[in-house]
């Protein structure tokens, strides 16, 4: 019975040991006529089972290497998966560095050609006031993309260009003061996304901020010339 007992303490710590340490993935695959080995799963640091998010990378060719979180990594296929936790992830390729939000989520990335578009906007300006006050003059979107594309909308005459990770596009407004419905629409060779959005346009209350900035620029540009000529 004593014996018994000290083998399911064993049993249980091992178990809960085996939430603080690296997963050991069994699926090895080769890769091409040089037979590399490389695993399915590549974890990048600890998870839980609520907040798991996996990666797959879509090149035009393999390997290529990559930087997750400033840790290098060589990415051998399609077939390979990157396991990490939710939240903000940043990734580096052929130098140009990527912002992505992963929310509990299997995402696909293309970072140098085009995969299904996967959008998360973030926030939108859902009170326009084009009055040329320098504040929320146009309709500002945050989003993350998980490819590139164009974005536009169906009753303005804008199209802009995205890139994988996170964006910030201004469009101008030119609508009467009222309320608005549009639908935004994402897209690429691979597939689109589509977003109604409310907005409204109110011209009627017009703020200071762009005299408070101009005031601090003419402040700013009168001390550097003070300091210059008393040198």
């Amino acid at each position: 019975m004593k014996k018994l007992f000290v083998f399911l303490i064993m049993l249980l710590v091992s178990i809960i040991s085996l939430g603080y340490t690296s997963i050991n993935f069994s699926f090895i695959f080769t890769f091409g006529s040089t037979n590399t080995t490389y695993s399915q799963y590549v974890k990048l640091r600890y998870i839980n089972d609520s907040s798991i998010s996996t990666i797959t990378f879509f090149f035009k060719t393999y390997p290529q290497n990559i930087k997750i979180n400033s840790e290098e990594f060589v990415v051998y296929s399609k077939n390979q998966k990157f396991v990490t936790g939710s939240g903000k992830i940043f990734i580096e390729y052929k130098n140009n560095k990527y912002e992505f939000l992963l929310e509990n989520e299997e995402i696909n990335l293309g970072l140098d050609q085009d995969v299904i578009p996967n959008i998360k906007i973030i926030s939108y300006t859902k009170k326009v006031s084009p009055n040329n006050d320098w504040y929320n003059d146009s309709l500002k979107i945050l989003l993350y993309s998980n490819t590139y594309g164009y974005i536009k909308f169906n009753n303005l005459n804008v199209e802009k260009q995205i890139r994988p990770g996170k964006n910030e596009l201004y469009f101008p407004i030119d609508y009467p003061d009222g309320y608005y419905k549009d639908k935004l629409t994402v897209y690429n060779e691979k597939g689109s996304f589509s977003k109604e959005i409310d907005f409204e346009v109110d011209r009627s209350k017009k703020t200071a901020t762009k005299y408070i900035l101009l005031s601090l620029l003419g402040l700013f540009i009168g001390f550097i010339g003070y300091t210059i000529l008393n040198k």
